[in-house]
This record gives structure tokens, sequence and C-alpha cells, in this order.
């Protein structure tokens, strides 16, 4: 049964199909399109009275945008046997064997992935956060003494739209896929994050406190910005 609050559409677009999803929300006085990451599809939010068919001909009118965000995710990058991808910043191959021994390891352009009945993927990705879990863990560690701030609790992050998150409770919250990005640009997420544990802001103050801590964050912030969706992309299945 079809739904009464979002419809899905297909929009041709040079060539290319790309899904819509338009959706009515109670809460909206205006058109509003974003771009969901994850699923790679166009999502239209409508007032409640307005018809699916005008929010299709809103996303029809802003066709180069869809567009360009589709084109932008496009291809995929799935990590798989032989594969090639960034990891922690250089480039590896992906290498499954068959083994009765689970167990990763890197050696020197390859990351060696040893398992059986087919779970490579899963024994890599597990592995892979808790590389992550753990230099965060020494980061957070290190940073929070300097700072004389006190981190409760720290969280792997699966968002596709943020890549570090704390609370005024001294919880931080850590993209997990910052594993393929360089090391620094996993200071700078961490050294961002802990710097709102003193300042609660985007202020001037704020921002030579990241510095102490990341010197080069200017430079890390533009790695980010030329790779997000590189990162975005890289996907298990």
């Amino acid at each position: 049964m079809a739904s009464k609050t979002q419809k899905n559409f297909c929009l041709v677009y040079k060539n290319t199909e790309i899904n819509i999803i338009v959706k009515k929300n109670t809460l909206s006085r205006n058109f509003k399109f974003t771009f969901d990451k994850k699923n790679i599809t166009g999502l239209v939010s409508i007032p409640k009275y307005v018809s699916f068919n005008e929010g299709l001909t809103f996303a029809k009118e802003n066709a180069d945008w869809i567009y360009e965000q589709f084109s932008s995710f496009s291809p995929l990058i799935f990590i798989e046997n032989n594969s090639h991808i960034l990891f922690e910043g250089k480039r590896k191959k992906i290498i499954f064997e068959n083994s009765t021994n689970t167990n990763v390891f890197i050696e020197n352009n390859k990351i060696i992935i040893k398992g059986n009945n087919n779970k490579h993927k899963i024994i890599l990705r597990d592995w892979m956060k808790k590389r992550t879990l753990s230099n965060l863990n020494n980061l957070i560690e290190s940073y929070s003494k300097e700072l004389k701030v006190n981190v409760k609790k720290v969280r792997l992050s699966s968002s596709y739209n943020y890549w570090g998150y704390c609370n005024s409770a001294g919880v931080i919250s850590i993209n997990w896929r910052l594993i393929f990005a360089p090391h620094n640009v996993m200071h700078y997420i961490v050294a961002h994050e802990l710097s709102h544990l003193v300042e609660f802001n985007h202020s001037d103050k704020f921002w030579h406190q990241v510095e102490s801590l990341c010197p080069d964050y200017k430079k890390q912030i533009r790695w980010l910005k030329k790779n997000d969706n590189y990162l975005y992309r890289l996907r298990f299945d």
C-alpha cells in the first residue's frame, strides 16, 4: 500500500537515473532539497498540503544540483578482494586469504585478511573499527590531559553527515571512516571536538584552542573538503 507521507520517483537527467523521495512534513512551510549520502538519493521535503507531483517538479527544477551531488558519489567504491583503497591516508591493496585462523595484518602496501566462510569483509570492518577506537582513545587521552577536560565516553559514529560530535556531558562521537584518512585529519577532528569542551562555540578563542593542539588544522580541513566524498563512497556492501 502506498504511503500517505512519502512517494518515490525516478528522475532521469543527462541519461542518468536518480532516485528521488518526496516526503510530506507537517512542520514544513517551504520546499527543501537535501541529499542522502548513504542511499545516494535526493530528498524533497514539502508541506503536507502540497502534492507529491509538485515536489517532483521542484526536484526537476533543481536537477543540476542533484545531478552534481549524485555524480560526486559515483561510482561507489566497494571494499573487496583485490580492491585498492586509502587506509590511514596511504594506498593499500585488500587481499582475502582463506584460513581457519582469523587475522588481519598490514604488509607493505597490502592489508591481508585471513578468514573463512566468506567473512573477510566482516572481519576487516570489525578490525578497522577497533583500530579506529584504539587510535582515538590514545589521542583523546593525550589531548584531554593537555586541555584538562574530562571525557566521559568515546563512541564510534557511522554518520554520513558529520565527522565528529560532542556534548556538554563529555560524550565524544567520532566517525570511524576517518580510518581511511591521514592520521593528522583524525588528530584535527579530535582536537576540534575536545576544544568544544573548553569553548562550546566557534569563536576566535575556540579556533586558537584548536590551533594549539593541531597547528596545521587548516590543512586538514582542506583535505577533508577535497576528499570527504571519497570517504563516504567507500562501502563494504
